[in-house]
């Protein structure tokens, strides 16, 4: 049956999924905010989506347009076979639960471990998240709601015990320690949730009504041309829904989200490019306007650019911070402005300014050694980091009187780039040797070691 590749898109509606409503199971019906759908209605529905997933998952890797999927060089598009009635159920009698019903279909009639978001699916034995062998860890549900907004210490706040991820299964992984995961058990089982295995980093549920929705949006988004590298933050919608989002939704999250996808695509429309010129320029939020700075830097045009220029002024520091790193090696016409921020009151955008004139090959002597004795440790050690390529005649010096910096992020630069090109005497090492900062400590020790070993390697009888 031949199906358009927008389908998911409708059934994900606009975003705001990711923020609100759950349904729950009342009787022989699944209650919903409409009123009640029978389940035998609800299995219909998901016959007609495993079906769909099915045709798209063949025709999809053979589009000449296609987007590149991240990781897909370890799957390529090939699912293992479905699991059996039999090992599924004896997964879910081991670890006390029942899987999600989207999720436990997809694994009987579609396959598992293979094609899908980021590096592939994982088999249904790579499941534990964070590597607890607590029993019951799967049983025991995961406190956190989509709907509540959840912060760096959502775990601390919540209560929970490292590690705080029971309740959860991996489906995915992103990368390093990032991971997608299923809840199987909780108030949002069922949804896909993102999540670093720091849980001092905050977490994203997926805007997806469940697993296949996520898995659909993934094939239908590939098929649309689109860099699937940010898919884990994204919301659904096609182009001009994404711009609408980004215009009028209350929600500067959902803004945020609309502004990021929007950056995903390999493509866009002139009207796109104006709503996001208007969110710099007028959006209450920062963060959307510095959001939507990013996304206008793909292939900028010369409207583009000014408006990238005018947020060099931007009352907050996170807007002028993006917008000049945005503007490295484009032209010159920024570069006095960039300048100008070298003497701004954020350290973050004195960093990002000294980056995109180094960017841009521009970058001087002169430019750097006025921050030498900045009142931020970052910049002070900014100043090392960026003098040292330039080969500045007052790099060594900056470097050596670096050592004496009263925050250690100054002196462990100074070590590590003193060492590395041969600034730092034997002298200058002994002083810092017992530093109370171990990195530094490690390095010296290393270095000295080294320095005695040539120093004997050159009076050995062979070299007299």
């Amino acid at each position: 049956m031949p199906v358009g590749r927008r389908t998911a898109l409708r059934e994900g509606g606009d975003g705001r999924g990711w923020l609100s409503g759950r349904s729950g199971r009342h009787g022989g019906c699944l209650r919903t905010p409409a009123g009640r759908v029978p389940l035998r209605k609800k299995q219909r529905d998901v016959d007609e989506r495993l079906r769909r997933i099915t045709a798209k998952l063949a025709r999809v890797p053979r589009l000449p347009a296609r987007g590149r999927s991240f990781g897909e060089e370890r799957h390529g598009f090939y699912l293992g076979p479905p699991l059996t009635e039999r090992q599924v159920s004896a997964f879910e009698a081991q670890h006390g639960v029942r899987l999600p019903a989207a999720y436990r279909r997809f694994l009987t009639e579609v396959g598992h471990d293979g094609a899908g978001p980021h590096y592939g699916l994982l088999p249904l034995t790579d499941w534990n998240v964070d590597g607890s062998t607590a029993t019951g860890h799967l049983a025991r549900p995961f406190p956190v709601e989509p709907a509540v907004r959840v912060g760096q210490d959502w775990w601390q706040r919540l209560g929970r015990p490292r590690p705080p991820f029971s309740g959860t299964m991996a489906i995915t992984s992103q990368g390093c320690s990032y991971l997608t995961a299923l809840v199987v058990t909780g108030p949002a089982r069922g949804r896909v949730v993102n999540i670093d295995l720091d849980p001092e980093r905050e977490l994203f549920f997926s805007p997806d009504t469940d697993f296949l929705a996520w898995y659909e949006r993934w094939l239908d988004e590939t098929a649309d041309g689109l860099d699937t590298g940010g898919f884990s933050l994204s919301i659904p919608g096609t182009e001009p829904t994404l711009a609408d989002t980004l215009t009028t939704s209350p929600d500067p999250e959902l803004r945020i989200a609309a502004a990021r996808t929007l950056r995903r695509r390999p493509y866009l429309a002139p009207t796109t490019r104006a709503v996001l010129r208007a969110a710099v320029a007028s959006d209450p939020e920062p963060v959307v306007r510095a959001s939507a700075i990013t996304t206008l830097n793909v292939a900028p045009t010369d409207e583009d650019l000014r408006v990238l220029y005018q947020a060099l002024a931007d009352p907050a520091p996170a807007v002028r911070e993006a917008a000049v790193r945005t503007l490295a090696r484009r032209g010159t016409f920024w570069q006095a402005k960039a300048r100008w921020l070298l003497r701004d009151e954020d350290p973050e955008v004195k960093k990002a300014a000294l980056k995109a004139l180094e960017d841009s090959q521009v970058l001087t002597e002169e430019d750097v050694l006025p921050l030498r004795d900045d009142s931020a440790a970052s910049v002070r050690a900014a100043v090392i980091s960026h003098l040292s390529p330039l080969d500045a005649p007052s790099a060594p010096a900056t470097t050596r009187a670096a050592l004496a910096d009263p925050d250690s992020l100054p002196r462990v630069t100074a070590v590590a780039i003193g060492i590395r090109r041969r600034w730092l005497t034997e002298t200058d090492l002994r002083a810092v040797e017992h530093d109370l900062d171990d990195q530094i400590r490690k390095r010296v020790t290393s270095a000295l070691t080294r320095m005695t070993r040539r120093s004997a390697g050159s009076a050995s009888p062979r070299t007299r």
